[in-house]
């Protein structure tokens, strides 16, 4: 039985979302914006249960510690599991090429 973790967005991964949902919003499409925004917010507050069904971040792999990934429509979630937290590190587009470090 998988434990119960709190979900904990950093102030990097809440400035990401505030950019996505800016950059949709930017191009006229109001109602999209809040649409991403909402299944991002749902698919971040399952990870209190379901942390363990992400897929290992490849980009991320040699970090010492392990970053995983869910996604919300074309989406990443990077998320890392810290005592008994589950930790939203940032969110990026799946075409983007994210600069780690």
């Amino acid at each position: 039985m998988v434990t119960a973790k709190k979900v904990f967005w950093t102030e990097a991964a809440r400035e990401d979302l505030f950019k996505i949902f800016r950059r949709i919003e930017g191009k006229g499409a109001k109602n999209q914006a809040i649409e991403v925004a909402r299944q991002i917010l749902a698919k971040t507050a399952l990870l209190n249960t379901q942390y363990p069904q992400g897929t290992v971040e490849p980009l991320l792999r040699n970090e010492k510690e392990p970053y995983s990934f869910v996604m919300a429509g074309f989406y990443k979630i990077v998320y890392s599991v810290v005592g008994d937290q589950v930790v939203v590190e940032t969110l990026y587009h799946q075409r983007q090429d994210p600069t780690v470090g």
